[in-house]
């Protein structure tokens, strides 16, 4: 670890070890964090979002390896941050989320997604964590809401409809799927409603998660990452560096011809920006405080 941060300035490495009870002298590891300068930097240029997830180490070198992972401009996964933890448990999901604070983004209004474990809602909401509430938003992974809910009521109808009601922009369509869900099942409405719909539903989440509905970049760095699960510590941290080192070459060269070619945007941007203008051409606006901007948009389907 010392020769990463060495050969890569501003790359931050923190330890957390045990005294042994045989030799005080001799420390026991425990868990290490790591984040790479590039990622660092880089973020502050990306959507103030974040997915967090772990995953348990196999073979001999037993733990689980804990994941951020934000999104750039192209809605490709961006690798924030990694420790290797005993567990995950409060203390090792405090201790992961401590460092991300402190010194990998002090961002406010920051976007953090996950799913239910104790252990990250015990962080989030601790006082003066950093993570509190304006300082940070914590909506929850609606793919692992969903499981819970297909667990909670065995009923796949209702967890298609609760899909449907996540999803839905408009409040119109998110009182429809949540009415139907009532109907069906009084117990599935209420599990829901006594879980803030502002933590699941776009419609309610303000814009903060930018429309990102789960924790599946994460878990698919975890896939990448499978391979190397069952390496010494050492091999692992190698491979994180190697894949990350990757993303940033390849992408640099991406945007190198984008700029070339003459555009302004990178390509996933160019094509919302495209589809958004497509369909507003079927819209109708009625303008009513040009000042306060108040206007009324009757939408229509279609467009040019």
């Amino acid at each position: 670890m010392q020769a990463l941060k060495e050969s890569n300035p501003g790359t931050v490495v923190e330890w957390c070890t045990l005294a042994s009870n045989e030799d005080p002298s001799v420390h026991i590891f425990l868990r290490v964090f790591w984040a790479f300068k590039p990622s660092i930097d880089g973020f502050k240029h990306c959507r103030p979002l974040i997915t967090i997830d772990g995953t348990h180490l196999y073979g001999k070198y037993k733990g689980t390896l804990l994941i951020a992972m934000g999104t750039d401009a192209n809605s490709q996964l961006f690798p924030l941050a990694f420790a290797i933890v005993e567990s995950e448990n409060g203390e090792s999901w405090n201790w992961f989320m401590k460092y991300i604070r402190h010194l990998v983004t002090q961002r406010e209004g920051l976007c953090v997604i996950s799913d239910r474990h104790a252990g990250i809602l015990q962080t989030m909401n601790g006082v003066n964590s950093g993570w509190e509430e304006p300082r940070a938003h914590h909506p929850f992974c609606t793919r692992h809401l969903a499981s819970n809910v297909n667990t909670q009521f065995k009923n796949a109808y209702v967890k298609n409809l609760f899909g449907k009601a996540a999803d839905a922009r408009q409040r119109k369509k998110f009182d429809y799927y949540l009415g139907i869900i009532g109907e069906l099942n009084v117990e599935a409405h209420k599990y829901l409603m006594d879980i803030s719909s502002h933590r699941w539903s776009i419609h309610h989440d303000g814009g903060f998660r930018y429309g990102v509905k789960t924790t599946n970049m994460s878990e698919a760095f975890n896939g990448v990452m499978k391979g190397a699960r069952c390496l010494p510590i050492t091999a692992l941290v190698r491979m994180t560096f190697y894949r990350v080192n990757s993303y940033f070459v390849t992408r640099r060269g991406w945007g190198k011809r984008r700029i070339e070619e003459g555009h302004d945007f990178i390509e996933k941007a160019t094509t919302t920006i495209e589809m958004n203008m497509a369909k507003s051409g079927a819209h109708e606006v009625q303008a009513f405080d040009h000042e306060m901007g108040l206007f009324e948009v009757t939408t229509g389907r279609g467009g040019m």
